[in-house]
């Protein structure tokens, strides 16, 4: 069996410096993620104002512990925008989605997550991270109330968001030579509460944790993805999760967000392939070519969402589930995958 690697270094501190990208996969955090000073994403020269419009950017939270997983996103993709606060009972498979779509102009994603705010506010619907790495801090609050007749939310999460101990993976990876994405993935601990109508769930350090999403991307036409994400403890109570994609980032073997965290550490993954043998409600098998990564995924629940406007076409499969299998680090260590909680997306937007 042929063995894989590639280049894991500490980040700059732009992406884009001297009038170039600072291709990568990187295990420190950049200071900023200067996209837009990019200055011909679209081979030529463009306003500020005209990059802002075809640069996707949102910041995404899975949250995990007490039986509860919770999916969190400030989603603005310019001609599509959206905020969402999901809450998934896994013991009872009962979930409550709070979805809004809003104006992209209502939304606000920072290019750090040094002394940050994302948020959206409306009359009846708020979501704030905060973020001030240099602290290791990361705030997360949602208060909804009288949206669509569901019960009202109010939250407040604390992540641990230490990358010392807990070491992200941060990428700029190239679609073209023009057009990249950027990518601050980290998983750690948190605590925090949920009251949602009468219910009221403590979340404790110990036993939960969050893997942050920040992302920005000048994304392909149209754009196409697989992505898997879990997260949980091992039996000696260790944090343990991965991402896993298969995008339309060129040079795959060189530039991939796969990644596999255990107890604080980093270990990059090869690219991976997603069969659904069964169809996207039956079971996902996720696979290398390394012998690195072979988990099987079975949803115990489902969303689709399908947008058909013309100009504008979404398809949107997203179940969550629970996956087994294994996943190796690079000197050949096996993790077993055993039950462990997370959500997949097979992805499709023509915007």
């Amino acid at each position: 069996m042929k063995t894989y690697s590639r280049p894991i270094t500490a980040a700059p501190e732009k992406l884009v410096e001297n009038g170039k990208y600072n291709l990568g996969c990187f295990n420190t955090p950049v200071k900023q993620a200067n996209l837009l000073d990019f200055s011909s994403p679209y081979k030529l020269p463009l306003p500020r104002a005209i990059k802002a419009l075809q640069l996707r950017e949102w910041q995404a939270f899975q949250l995990m512990g007490n039986n509860h997983f919770i999916m969190v996103a400030i989603y603005n993709a310019k001609k599509i925008s959206l905020v969402q606060f999901i809450v998934y009972d896994i013991k009872n498979n009962k979930k409550i989605k709070y979805e809004k779509k809003v104006p992209a102009w209502d939304l606000h994603v920072p290019d750090t997550l040094y002394n940050s705010v994302a948020s959206y506010t409306s009359n009846n619907f708020s979501l704030e991270a905060k973020h001030n790495l240099a602290e290791n801090k990361l705030e997360l609050t949602a208060r909804i109330k009288g949206f669509g007749g569901l019960p009202e939310v109010n939250a407040h999460f604390s992540g641990l968001h230490d990358v010392t101990n807990y070491k992200p993976m941060v990428v700029c990876n190239p679609f073209s030579a023009g057009r990249v994405m950027y990518s601050h993935k980290c998983l750690m601990p948190m605590e925090g509460e949920l009251t949602i109508g009468d219910k009221h769930l403590k979340f404790e350090k110990t036993d939960s944790q969050l893997i942050i999403d920040d992302h920005k991307g000048f994304y392909p036409y149209p754009t196409v993805y697989d992505w898997v994400t879990g997260m949980g403890r091992d039996k000696e109570n260790r944090i343990i999760g991965f991402n896993l994609t298969n995008n339309q980032v060129i040079q795959q073997e060189r530039y991939n967000e796969n990644c596999l965290w255990f107890n604080g550490e980093l270990h990059p993954l090869p690219p991976i392939k997603v069969k659904r043998p069964e169809g996207v409600k039956g079971k996902w098998q996720i696979t290398d070519e390394y012998d690195m990564v072979n988990l099987e995924f079975n949803s115990v629940i489902h969303t689709s969402v399908n947008i058909n406007l013309l100009i504008i076409k979404s398809a949107y499969e997203g179940p969550y589930g629970f996956f087994n299998g294994y996943l190796k680090k690079v000197s050949g260590e096996k993790i077993l995958i055993e039950n462990l909680f997370g959500m997949g997306e097979d992805f499709y937007l023509r915007a």
